[in-house]
């Protein structure tokens, strides 16, 4: 895997991170943790699909309201099917690796903080859950970035697998034509007219804005400073 391949994901990786957090902005008190979206868990689990085919390894997600011991599924899902466990069938996958996030939310009378705690499970005997954890905490995706917008971390951090599982040497690394864990994300389509999709929202369109911003800014910046260099006069 590219040096290159690597950065560019950890960017994705820190975007996705990013944009959660300004849209956290907007979210209301609830102790609910939310479930992906119908769409968001099926483009997931089409994307991990495909990177199975390619690899011959498989990829899953487990979102869980509360500690790892006592959570409650919220939602669970792989390449197999957004709604089924990556270790529900043996002989489909025999190898595979599943991201685990446990989030809790509190009241806001509560003096005890939100907290998440996200974790990695395989049973190849390729590598080891830990150092697929901290690889995956390298691109951004630890404890921290699931506590705003948990479940659209999660699908973030599950694209990620195939990467970092290919990294670690457990993998053969996806070809240029397949998709990408660094550049796929989940397509959510988008609510009827004349709902609250902009109030709701209005966070992941600052961070957008902001990003193109910073993008335009960074090309102009680079044009003024290649501007400067002086050319060296030949003798």
């Amino acid at each position: 895997m590219s040096r290159t391949t690597r950065s560019v994901a950890r960017v994705a990786g820190t975007l996705a991170i990013l944009v959660a957090a300004l849209a956290g902005c907007a979210t209301d008190n609830s102790t609910v943790i939310p479930a992906p979206t119908t769409d968001e868990a099926a483009e997931t689990s089409r994307v991990l699909a495909a990177a199975t085919a390619v690899q011959g390894m498989c990829y899953g997600w487990h979102l869980q309201s509360g500690s790892s011991s006592s959570g409650a599924t919220v939602s669970r899902g792989s390449g197999l099917g957004p709604s089924t466990p990556v270790d529900s069938d043996a002989s489909a996958c025999r190898e595979w690796v599943e991201v685990v996030a446990n989030v809790t939310y509190t009241s806001a009378s509560s003096e005890i903080s939100d907290s998440a705690t996200v974790s990695v499970k395989t049973n190849s005997t390729r590598v080891t859950n830990g150092d697929l954890q901290r690889r995956l905490a390298e691109m951004g995706f630890d404890g921290g970035a699931f506590l705003d917008e948990p479940a659209f971390v999660l699908m973030h951090a599950a694209l990620a697998l195939p990467l970092v599982t290919t990294e670690a040497g457990a993998a053969t690394p996806l070809p240029v034509t397949a998709p990408s864990a660094a550049s796929s994300a989940p397509v959510a389509a988008l609510p009827p007219a004349g709902n609250d999709f902009l109030r709701n929202k209005w966070g992941f369109l600052v961070a957008a804005g902001v990003m193109v911003l910073l993008g335009l800014g960074a090309v102009g910046f680079g044009a003024w400073q290649r501007g400067k260099v002086t050319k060296p006069v030949r003798t």
